[in-house]
């Protein structure tokens, strides 16, 4: 079942690249729960991607031409 505030993350994302702290920011949502659904959606969805450097989770929306250098 998806998280009522998914869309809204995803229309997020689509805008920049985002740590879920920024997401939790925006949102007025926990630091956990944007994380969770961050992940939620990079496991599901094939345009959604992450990078997670040292500590920092980076989330963002791939382009149409992204998807096709892979």
């Amino acid at each position: 079942m998806p998280s009522r505030y998914e869309e809204q993350v995803f229309n997020l994302l689509s805008q920049e690249p985002m740590t879920p702290n920024e997401v939790a920011n925006n949102l007025g949502i926990s630091y956990k729960t944007a994380q969770r659904i961050l992940l939620d959606l990079a496991a599901s969805r094939d345009d959604v991607a992450y990078k997670k450097s040292g500590r920092i989770y980076l989330f963002w929306h791939k382009r149409e031409n992204e998807k096709s250098k892979r």
